[in-house]
């Protein structure tokens, strides 16, 4: 929070106008941190198209703190553990209430001609 009210608007600027390839308008930058590394934090885009590969190479972000820039998928950032855990619960609530259907249902012998005794 205090690096974008410090940096924010110069890192826009940096990113979405300064640049030799520019990215396209409207160019919206949002930081958001890294739930698997304590020390990253995220540049997150929001544009049509990814930036041109030069701009990670530029050397200008070290004026702004940043050490190293390397581009990577938000996903590999985010911790699925809980919404795994509670899409196995669930799938596995399932299975247990088809289970005990299939059950019930087997255990009637009028449901089907060769369940029934004569």
């Amino acid at each position: 929070k205090h690096f974008l009210e410090r940096k924010g608007s110069d890192l826009w600027r940096a990113v979405c106008q300064d640049s030799a390839h520019p990215v396209p308008s409207p160019c919206q930058i949002k930081l958001a941190k890294s739930e698997v590394d304590q020390h990253c934090m995220l540049l997150i885009l929001s544009g049509d198209r990814d930036p041109a590969p030069e701009m990670l190479k530029e050397s200008h972000w070290e004026q702004f703190g940043i050490n190293s820039l390397k581009r990577d998928s938000v996903r590999n950032h985010q911790d699925f553990s809980q919404k795994t855990l509670i899409a196995l619960v669930t799938s596995g609530l399932l299975l247990a209430f088809l289970g005990l259907a299939g059950y019930f249902l087997m255990r009637r012998r009028s449901w089907s001609p060769a369940g029934e005794r004569l």
